[in-house]
């Protein structure tokens, strides 16, 4: 007498497999595209953070406190390119550089351009003015931004700017 034995067949085995690398084909891009944008989300949320610090340590400090591209451990960029990192720093009265904080570089693929080379922050708060833009993939359709004004205001820009 045979006794009857759990378990799965091949052909029911091979119809799971087929059925779940269906449904991976078809979420897999769907689940790339919230990845990028939860990634861009959270990197001009730092952006906005790190530039309202620097508004915040000018005013504290009562001194100028700069913004710029990393280029390397104790330069600022020379570029509009700000892909490597943001730093923040202050100058003493003896024309040293202290840097108050950083953003490491940012997901390879994605760019981030602001308008100017570097932004100053005054001790009365007030700004040079610009604007950062992060593309995640260097798309437009995709991006964020950041604007500063003159008044030194820190806020949320528009959406779907080119790079």
């Amino acid at each position: 007498m045979m006794k009857n034995k759990n378990g799965f067949t091949l052909v029911e085995l091979m119809v799971t497999i087929v059925v779940a690398a269906i449904l991976l084909a078809i979420g897999v891009p769907a689940l790339t595209t919230v990845y990028e944008q939860v990634r861009v989300n959270n990197n001009i949320e730092k952006i906005h953070d790190l530039f309202a610090f620097a508004r915040n340590q000018a005013v504290s400090y009562g001194a100028t406190v700069n913004v710029c591209p990393f280029a390397s451990a104790t330069s600022c960029g020379t570029s509009t390119d700000w892909s490597g990192g943001i730093r923040v720093y202050i100058t003493d009265a003896t024309n040293t550089d202290h840097e108050l904080r950083a953003i490491d570089s940012f997901n390879g693929q994605d760019k981030v351009k602001a308008s100017a080379i570097s932004m100053t922050f005054s001790a009365d708060g007030l700004a040079s003015g610009g604007n950062i833009i992060y593309c995640p993939n260097g798309k437009a359709s995709n991006s964020q931004s950041v604007l500063i004004s003159t008044s030194g205001l820190v806020s949320y820009g528009s959406n779907g700017n080119a790079c």
